[in-house]
């Protein structure tokens, strides 16, 4: 990835850039077919942005897991084995959950 200078930058820092202007907002993109999401924050902000997201990942994963398991899951499967499956996601969405929220240091964030 190379950067080109193409004369003066009159672009605010209000303004979001995608291609190589550096502005003082942390911005996520997420994009797929069907959607496509933008978040810019400042900087001093990033945090709490990645913690929503992540929190917002986590339940979307505890409500689609265990539906796509019962939609994929055949009838004559074993109803402990199908619960126990479910419930084994459950618990690895948990602790990688609880492993990253574990490891952001504790204490209040930035003011700014």
């Amino acid at each position: 990835m190379g950067a080109e200078i193409d004369g003066v930058d009159n672009t605010t820092s209000e303004e979001m850039s995608w291609e190589g202007t550096p502005t003082p907002l942390a911005r996520v993109r997420i994009e797929t077919s069907e959607l496509k999401a933008e978040a810019a924050v400042p900087a001093s902000q990033t945090h709490r942005l990645l913690t929503t997201i992540l929190d917002t990942l986590v339940v979307l994963g505890a409500v689609l897991g265990p539906t796509s398991t019962l939609q994929v899951v055949p009838a004559a499967f074993p109803t402990w084995a199908t619960a126990g499956t479910i419930a084994g996601q459950l618990a690895m969405l948990a602790l990688v959950a609880r492993f990253v929220h574990h490891r952001e240091e504790p204490g209040p964030l930035p003011a700014n």
